[in-house]
Formats: structure tokens, C-alpha cells, sequence
């Protein structure tokens, strides 16, 4: 039986955007939101989210549904939308965009600040993203690779085909494997990108720019190969359960891990800079796990265990530096 478009909807208020793709590409199908979504994404920009009208539309979409206004959404839902959000799947969670490429099609799913989502690809691979990431996927894999972009960071739990490789392509690099789990992270826009391995074989192959030459490297478990247009790529052992440890509780970790690597994570967590010289960035390490504190808590936190202070320089823009 068809699931209802109300019923879908209530799941996802309850659940946080936990549906599956059917329920997903439902819901984009559905004529009211289809048109809406599509209408404010060419109207706004990514840069700015008008947070009155993203009520109204919100609102609107509801009223059409259940043929009432909704009150009982919490202002803090609106909070961290993004204009790609607004139609729906603004929950701090993610979205689902269907797309028809010819007869193919594309989902692309987008996670907005301080969530997680999980995603089950068509050959049964499983996909964890963390914040500010999105992933864009084929409803079904045809040819001889199964295929994703990505610009963000994700966990991958891959289903084991030897005759179809499974590639992970992204601004820097693209990942093959054949049945592994394996992390990348790598933002569009960003200067450093990285691949964790935590089981299998992974061949990732780093692109060609004018900053940097490309070439090919094999990982083995436990291995992270980090790219940087500075100080070009190099590959380290580590602990890559630990290093990947988000994925299973669906809340940021960290084990005696560098400052660096924590704020790097921060700001794609709170959508927020935060700058700190290399040197200092890289000398202290931190183990702690995050709830829903707040940045200033978790900056209070880390300049209470070493002796490092922290400003906030502008809304957006904190500095951490070595006491005097």
C-alpha cells in the first residue's frame, strides 16, 4: 500500500528526516512541494536564507497537507535551514533533491549544521554523512562502476562487488574500492582533503591541479592519506575506528587527536571560522565528545586544557592563541 504524503510528512518531523528513498522521492513528487521547492531554489541564493519566508512556505506546504496552520514547530527548527532546505527537509537533518538526468535518476542528499544522516544506496552500501556535506547518487547503478559524488565528509560501509567498483569522486580526489569501509573528507572549496581506511583496500587517486600533481596511492587499514595544497600529500597510520568514531554514536569524538584535525570538524559542525596558527594548531591534542554544547563551550573547554585563549573577532569568527 502507498504510503500517504501526510503520513510521510509526520515521519519526518518525528524522525528527523529518517526516511528512505521511496519515501523521500514521494515526497519531492509531491505536486505542492515539488513546485515550491523548485520555485524558491532559482529565487534564493545559498548565502541567503530569508528565515520569515521560510515559515510561510513551510507553513504553506502544511496547510496544504492537513488543511491547517501547524504551531507546535519549535523556532530553533528554523535556525539552521539552508536555501536548498526550505521546501521540507529543514528538520537539522537533511534534504533529498530527485532529479531526472534522460530516464536516469539522481538523488542528492544534503545535510545541513550540527546533524548527521544516514543514506542506503541501491546496492546496499551504507552511507553515513556528517554535517555540510552532500552526496549525489543514481537511484540504480548501471554500468561497469557504481558511482557518487561527494563534497563533504562521509563514512562508507561499501557491499562487496568485484565486477562493479565502487568510486567516491570528489574535487581532489576519487576512492576505488571493491568492499571496504573507509572515510573521505573533502569540502568543495577547502585546500586539504583526506582518506581514512578502516577495512579492505582502497586505491584513491588524487587529481591533477595547478597547485599540486596527482597520482595514485593504495591505503591499507588504518591508514589516512591527507592532501594539502601547502605541504602537498602525505599518508600516516593511525587509529581509524577511533578517527571515525562519529559514525556510530551520530555525535562528533575525539581521541588524542591534533587541534587542527578538531577544528577543522568544528567548523563544518557549527558553520562557523575559527583560525589558529599552524604551529599551535598542530603541537596540542584533545580527547573529548560532543552533546549539544555550544562552540563557546566546547572553545571554554579546550582553553581551560592547554594554555591557549580564544576571542570571537566578528558573529562568525574565532581565534584561538597561545597564552602570553
Amino acid at each position: 500500500m502507498k504510503t500517504k504524503n501526510e503520513d510521510i510528512i509526520k515521519k519526518l518531523f518525528e524522525s528527523k528526516c529518517s526516511l528512505s528513498p521511496e519515501e523521500r522521492a514521494a515526497l519531492n513528487n509531491y505536486e505542492y512541494v515539488n513546485d515550491t521547492f523548485h520555485r524558491q531554489w532559482e529565487e534564493m541564493s545559498e548565502e541567503a536564507v530569508d528565515l520569515v519566508r521560510e515559515e510561510k512556505i513551510l507553513n504553506g506546504i502544511m496547510k496544504k497537507v492537513r488543511g491547517r496552520r501547524f504551531s507546535f514547530i519549535n523556532k530553533s527548527f528554523y535556525k539552521y535551514g539552508m536555501a536548498a532546505m526550505i521546501a521540507v527537509c529543514m528538520v537539522l537533518s537533511a534534504l533529498l533533491l530527485m532529479k531526472n538526468s534522460g530516464e536516469e535518476i539522481i538523488y542528492v542528499v544534503n545535510t545541513g549544521y550540527q546533524s548527521m544522516d544516514s543514506v542506503r544506496l541501491a546496492d546496499g552500501t551504507k552511507v553515513m554523512l556528517n554535517a555540510g556535506s552532500r552526496l549525489t547518487y543514481p537511484k540504480e547503478f548501471s554500468g561497469e562502476k557504481r558511482e557518487v559524488q561527494l563534497s563533504g565528509q562521509a563514512f562508507f560501509e561499501v557491499t562487496p562487488d568485484k565486477t562493479h567498483p565502487f568510486v567516491v569522486k570528489t574535487q581532489k580526489m576519487d576512492v576505488t574500492v571493491l568492499g571496504t569501509s573507509f572515510e573521505v573528507f573533502s569540502y568543495d572549496g577547502d585546500e586539504e582533503g583526506e582518506t581514512v581506511l578502516l577495512t579492505g583496500k582502497v586505491k584513491v587517486e588524487v587529481l591533477e591541479s595547478n597547485q599540486q600533481k596527482g597520482g595514485s596511492y593504495v591505503l591499507k587499514p588504518n591508514e589516512k592519506l591527507t592532501y594539502s595544497k601547502t605541504d602537498g600529500i602525505s599518508l600516516t597510520t593511525i587509529d581509524a575506528d577511533a578517527y571515525s568514531s562519529w559514525r556510530q554514536g551520530k555525535r562528533m569524538s575525539f581521541k588524542n587527536e591534533t587541534l587542527e584535525m578538531i577544528l577543522e570538524r568544528l567548523e563544518k559542525w557549527y558553520g562557523q571560522k575559527i583560525e589558529c596558527a599552524p604551529h599551535i594548531a598542530r603541537h596540542y591534542r584533545f580527547t573529548f565528545t560532543m552533546h549539544s554544547e555550544s562552540l563557546d563551550l566546547i572553545l571554554n573547554y579546550i582553553s581551560h586544557s592547554a594554555p591557549l585563549n580564544y576571542r570571537l573577532i566578528s558573529n562568525d569568527h574565532y581565534i584561538i592563541e597561545e597564552m602570553k
